[in-house]
């Protein structure tokens, strides 16, 4: 996976977490009005990138990227594949 697709990935799952983060702490301090602000920006954002991810890589989700892009996900290597100069690098350890 390229540098510049993994970086507007992590920014993606950033602003996810953010909106998700948020709503939480909205369902209990409804009357923050700059925590809904702070909402409403990441909401749209996240949105703005999500879009534009897309439209370059292919869906982020499985119900994203529309009809153009609903199989472009098995075009490229898998999250856990990374390539260079057409080798297929290391396994990735993961700690639980």
């Amino acid at each position: 996976m390229n540098r510049n697709r993994e970086m507007m990935l992590r920014e993606i799952q950033e602003l996810d977490f953010r909106v998700q983060d948020l709503r939480l702490y909205l369902d209990t301090h409804p009357q923050e009005t700059a925590a809904a602000e702070a909402y409403n920006t990441a909401v749209k954002k996240g949105k703005a990138m999500t879009d534009h991810y897309e439209k370059l890589y292919g869906a982020v989700t499985p119900t994203g990227g529309g009809d153009a892009t609903a199989r472009r996900w098995v075009e490229g290597p898998w999250p856990w594949q990374s390539y260079k100069a057409g080798k297929e690098e290391g396994a990735y350890h993961v700690d639980v």
